[in-house]
């Protein structure tokens, strides 16, 4: 089994983090079989266009068509409200995590002092002396 180069990093945000007591699903691994002549980002590109005959610009859309999209329909109340709860989210998400990864700490902590303890009294043993 050789070692195939280091994984590349994938960007997340906040939304990407799931908190709850799922488990999570194993991905499959990107491809290696890309000539290595390419850069990083023909390579990306060239996923991001798979299965694409033909590549067309992003148009701008219209105010009116992203409002539709997300189902405010003009009502700038609705949007502001549907923003503020999702920064609430955020944030009782980013507490949950922040939380979470005290009690980690902690927990490690007291293993490295628990592990101290035991190497210190298995040296203390008499068949060591």
């Amino acid at each position: 089994m050789g070692n195939k180069g280091p994984m590349p990093t994938q960007e997340l945000t906040i939304d990407d983090i799931k908190i709850d007591d799922e488990t999570p699903s194993k991905q499959a691994p990107p491809s290696t079989s890309v000539v290595s002549n390419k850069s990083k980002a023909d390579v990306e590109r060239d996923q991001l266009l798979e299965g694409s005959s033909d590549v067309q610009t992003p148009r701008k859309k219209s105010t009116q068509e992203i409002l539709t999209k997300y189902k405010f329909k003009g009502d700038a109340a609705a949007a502001a409200a549907h923003a503020k709860q999702k920064l609430m989210e955020r944030q009782e998400k980013l507490a949950r995590i922040t939380e979470q990864s005290a009690e980690l700490e902690s927990e490690a902590e007291n293993f490295a002092a628990l592990a101290q303890q035991i190497r210190k009294n298995t040296e203390n043993r008499w068949w060591k002396r």
